[in-house]
């Protein structure tokens, strides 16, 4: 997406266009003399001429709905997960598999290397001494009371935003 993004907006798009008796025209300004870039003959079809002539405007608007479309998506991601947030603070169900999830970051070697940083996590770290620290520092017995206590899921949440606010400064 991103090569098709700079293609259209390096590319110059067309200052003028011009008809006579051999076809139509596509014109760019240039440094010097306006120069033709394409000249299509008569016979082409209108929708073809058409196509060519809007050659980066189509392309250009088609990025832009994706663009609001993935905006869009990324807003409505955020809605449901701040309701499935107020749904588990009003004792609902967990919004997530929380003991799955941290079973599955304490595999994670960059989730270890966190905790070797951040919560003095001993090394050589594995994954059942990850498993270990977690619950230490989290105050669990087991990772199912991730799926239990609200409180043990807000502090693993919590443990998980900044494992991310971490990673994406390393």
């Amino acid at each position: 997406m991103e090569s098709y993004r700079a293609l259209i907006t390096s590319a110059t798009p067309p200052s003028d266009v011009m008809a006579d008796t051999e076809g139509m025209h596509l014109e760019i300004s240039g440094p010097g003399e306006p120069e033709i870039i394409c000249s299509l003959p008569v016979s082409c079809p209108a929708d073809n001429r058409e196509l060519i002539r809007r050659h980066i405007e189509i392309p250009a608007d088609l990025i832009g709905m994706l663009d609001a479309a993935a905006r869009r998506d990324a807003e409505r991601r955020r809605e449901i997960e701040q309701l499935r947030r107020e749904l588990e603070a009003k004792g609902g169900r967990p919004a997530k598999d929380y003991s799955a999830e941290c079973a599955m970051k304490c595999a994670e070697p960059s989730f270890m290397r966190f905790l070797i940083e951040r919560h003095d996590l001993a090394q050589p770290a594995t994954e059942k001494t990850t498993a270990t620290r977690v619950r230490s520092v989290l105050a669990i017995a087991s990772r199912s009371a991730l799926n239990i206590d609200p409180a043990a899921a807000a502090h693993w949440r919590e443990m998980v935003r900044e494992f991310e606010a971490w990673r994406r400064r390393v």
